[in-house]
């Protein structure tokens, strides 16, 4: 099946017509993600949006390439270069694997 979702508003908890997947996935808003992309890179911030096509955008976020890190801030990383997404656990520690 394909996840849809047309509306997926930043901070909006819940909508009439979510399906279970839109639901899990507006679960995850605010929370800490880990994002690696294309080119080895792993972004590590706050989940605070994404659309249809996967582009997502974390606040807050660090960029991390090898032994290098430095601030970002406000990212929008595009779907087409996404690989993998974790939702970090908040009592987790905040280095990345």
């Amino acid at each position: 099946t394909v996840l849809h979702l047309p509306s997926l508003h930043c901070g909006i908890t819940s909508m009439p017509n979510d399906t279970s997947n839109v639901a899990q996935l507006r679960s995850y808003l605010n929370h800490k993600a880990r994002i690696k992309v294309s080119d080895g890179r792993i972004f590590i911030g706050l989940f605070v949006c994404t659309d249809k096509d996967k582009n997502t955008i974390l606040a807050h976020a660090e960029e991390y390439r090898g032994d290098e890190q430095r601030l970002v801030g406000l990212v929008m990383i595009p779907g087409k270069h996404l690989l993998k997404m974790d939702i970090e656990d908040l009592d987790a520690s905040d280095q990345y694997m």
